[in-house]
């Protein structure tokens, strides 16, 4: 018998959690499943051309839109999907659980991220049959209003060709104007105070007094940028640490550098973690959230204390003062994600849930 999912995922953009959501439409396997995806109409995912899969683009104004149910339900009694799979946040977790059961299908929610949530969350998810955390650091968070539903931890993935970009050295150098013989360290998020980069920039200035051929990169906007650049003016370290801006070639550079810098303070699981992975950079990160199911410490790369400057900083300087080390780690780290984090083994694991849920309710 073959499955028709829904899927709804309305986030704006293809990456994160609506990068996840294409992954898996392309992993599920055709014979056994056919796809239905609800998105935001005029999102990158409304023009993605996906095989196995119907695109339903919906107008959606977000968690406020009281006319979304209604329209969820009108695509649900036209094609008549036997599962609803809710992937974002915007009112679709809220709406999407609703819509399904008022239809009598079963539905389940993924959970990607760590933010606690208030007492009324579990309304929410009483709604479904079953709760899904993108981690173990996740379902931690969410469990405790999630008693009256099933709870599994499926880790999101990362598709290893997205990052087969090779030679790009050269490129990232003239992009950047970053002389030959530099050591590059990396960053990658939204310039917010959870994601740590206040801490990296202080753990620069020590990394710079011991190397000065070091520069770092921090990838990203956010409403913190002007503070960080004074942050930097503050420590001497112009030059030395670079805001570069929201970025598109994230695989196009992750190759290309010597360090991942990731010290976040909260992190549900860290996609970028498993990029780098991907890319075998050696890393540096925080044991928060489902950061510690990507990085083993000392054997996938380093984990130091969230917020500890001195730490971080001692961290990159090991990374750089012994190369070989570090590119162990960057290896070992490629070799988990392969085993564990594929969307393959995504796939698999949604494919068992899909069925044991459609079992129980038919």
């Amino acid at each position: 018998m073959t499955l028709r999912i829904l899927h709804i995922e309305l986030g704006r953009q293809l990456y994160g959690g609506a990068k996840q959501v294409e992954y898996l439409i392309r992993a599920l396997d055709p014979s056994q499943h056919t796809n239905l995806l609800v998105c935001s109409a005029g999102s990158a995912m409304s023009s993605l051309a996906l095989d196995n899969c119907e695109v339903l683009p919906l107008p959606c104004a977000g968690d406020i839109d009281l006319q979304f149910p209604f329209r969820l339900h009108t695509c649900i009694r036209q094609h008549k999907p036997d599962i609803v799979h809710v992937h974002s946040r915007r009112g679709a977790d809220v709406w999407g659980g609703i819509v399904a059961r008022y239809n009598n299908l079963p539905a389940l929610c993924t959970r990607r991220v760590d933010n606690p949530e208030s007492s009324i969350a579990k309304y929410k998810y009483r709604q479904y049959d079953a709760v899904v955390s993108i981690s173990e650091g996740v379902r931690q968070v969410v469990g405790k209003h999630c008693q009256d539903s099933r709870q599994e931890v499926i880790h999101s993935a990362v598709n290893q060709h997205d990052f087969s970009y090779t030679h790009t050295r050269q490129w990232l150098e003239s992009t950047y104007h970053i002389p030959p013989g530099t050591r590059i360290i990396a960053n990658f998020a939204q310039l917010i105070p959870r994601k740590g980069q206040a801490e990296l920039i202080a753990a620069m200035d020590k990394v710079t007094a011991h190397h000065d051929n070091v520069v770092c990169l921090l990838f990203g906007k956010g409403k913190q940028h002007d503070s960080y650049r004074r942050l930097i003016d503050s420590y001497g370290l112009h030059g030395k640490v670079r805001l570069c801006g929201f970025t598109d070639d994230v695989p196009r550079i992750l190759p290309a550098i010597d360090i991942m810098a990731h010290p976040a303070h909260a992190e549900g699981l860290g996609v970028i973690l498993l990029q780098g992975a991907a890319c075998k950079r050696p890393m540096v990160s925080c044991p928060v959230g489902g950061i510690p199911e990507v990085i083993i410490d000392g054997k996938t790369g380093l984990l130091v204390p969230p917020g500890d400057s001195a730490a971080l900083a001692n961290a990159l300087l090991k990374q750089l003062d012994d190369p070989a080390t570090a590119q162990r780690l960057g290896n070992a780290a490629y070799h988990h994600i392969e085993a564990h984090f594929t969307p393959a083994v995504m796939a698999r694991r949604y494919a068992s849930l899909y069925q044991a849920l459609t079992s129980k309710k038919g």
